[in-house]
C-alpha cells in the first residue's frame, strides 16, 4: 500500500506489528458473502463479489479483475469459481493497515456497520478504531502506547504484538537486556498463538503447544529452534522470566540481535500467511 487514504505514512508504521485475527476476517468475510448473495440471479452475486475483491485488490496493489461476458452476455463458469474462492482471500491477503484502509472503505460504501465493526475490533484486541468524519466519512484512530499499557494493566489482558515490540525496544534504550528477553519471548508466545488460532492453547505457555506451533507455522526448522531457544533462555536468564540476586547474563549484542530477529520472523511469518 504505497499511498494510503485514510492512514499517514507514520500510522502505517504504528500497524506494523498489529494483528488481526483469522476468526474477525473470517466474521467480516461472512458479513460481506451475505450482502453478495443477496440477489436471486447469479449473474448479478457475480458482479457484486467482482466489486469486492477489486476493493480489496486496490488497496493491496493487487491486480484489478475485469468481468467480461462472453458473446451471448454470459459468464463462464469458471469465472464463478475463480470468484468464490477469492472472495474468501479478500482480507486475508491483506496487513493490517491495509485491512484498516479496506474496512474504512467498506463502511463508508455502506457494506458494513459502524458501531458493530468497532464493537468487534475491541472485542479482538486491536488498537485502533473508526471514527465519523462527516456525511458518510470515516477515519481511523490509533490508541497510543501509552494508552496501551495503562488499558493492560486496568484489566490484565495479554497485550499484543504491537505493545511488546515497543517494550522490547524501549528496554533496549534503557538499556535492560534481561527485559529485552522478556518481551521477545512474550511476542513469540503471542504469535504462536494467532497462528495455531484455537482457543485451547490461549492459556497454555509456548513450551506446552510448541509442537503444535511448528505444525502450523510457516517458518523453517532452524528459525523455529530459536524460538524455542529464546522461550527456553528467558525462564533460566536472570531477571528476565524470574527475580534473581545474579547479574543479568545477556550482552548489548546479543540484546540487539534479539530486537531485530523478532521483528523480522514476526513480519515473515505472516507475510508468507498472507501469501496462502
Amino acid at each position: 500500500m504505497e499511498y494510503p487514504i485514510h492512514l499517514t505514512k507514520d500510522d502505517v508504521k504504528q500497524l506494523e506489528f498489529e494483528v488481526v485475527s483469522d476468526a474477525l476476517m473470517i466474521h467480516l468475510t461472512r458479513k460481506l458473502e451475505r450482502w453478495a448473495e443477496e440477489p436471486d440471479d447469479l449473474d448479478s452475486i457475480l458482479v457484486r463479489k467482482n466489486r469486492l475483491i477489486n476493493m480489496s485488490h486496490t488497496i493491496s496493489g493487487g491486480k484489478i479483475y475485469v468481468l467480461e461476458a462472453d458473446d451471448m452476455g454470459d459468464y463462464w463458469p469458471q469465472e464463478r469459481i475463480w470468484h468464490d474462492g477469492e472472495f474468501r482471500l479478500i482480507f486475508r491477503r491483506l496487513s493490517t493497515s491495509e485491512f484498516a484502509e479496506f474496512v474504512c472503505d467498506l463502511l463508508e460504501q455502506e457494506y458494513l456497520d459502524f458501531d458493530e465493526v468497532n464493537a468487534l475490533l475491541e472485542k479482538d484486541g486491536l488498537s485502533f478504531r473508526f471514527v465519523e468524519a462527516g456525511h458518510s466519512a470515516f477515519s481511523i484512530e490509533i490508541t497510543p502506547i501509552k494508552d496501551m499499557e495503562e488499558a493492560e494493566t486496568d484489566v490484565g489482558e495479554h497485550p499484543n504484538i504491537r505493545l511488546l515490540t515497543h517494550r522490547m525496544e524501549s528496554a533496549l534504550d534503557a538499556p535492560d537486556y534481561a527485559a529485552v528477553l522478556h518481551a521477545s519471548a512474550s511476542i513469540f508466545e503471542t504469535l504462536a498463538k494467532d497462528i495455531v488460532g484455537i482457543p485451547s492453547v490461549q492459556d497454555k505457555t509456548l513450551k506446552s503447544f510448541f509442537d503444535r506451533y511448528r505444525k502450523d507455522s510457516s517458518l523453517p526448522d532452524g528459525v523455529l529452534d530459536y524460538i524455542l531457544a529464546t522461550y527456553d533462555s528467558r525462564n533460566v536468564t536472570p531477571l528476565a522470566g524470574h527475580g534473581s540476586t545474579e547479574p543479568p547474563t545477556i550482552t548489548k549484542e546479543q540484546a540487539v540481535i534479539l530486537v531485530e530477529m523478532t521483528k523480522a520472523f514476526v513480519r515473515s511469518e505472516y507475510k508468507i500467511r498472507m501469501m496462502h
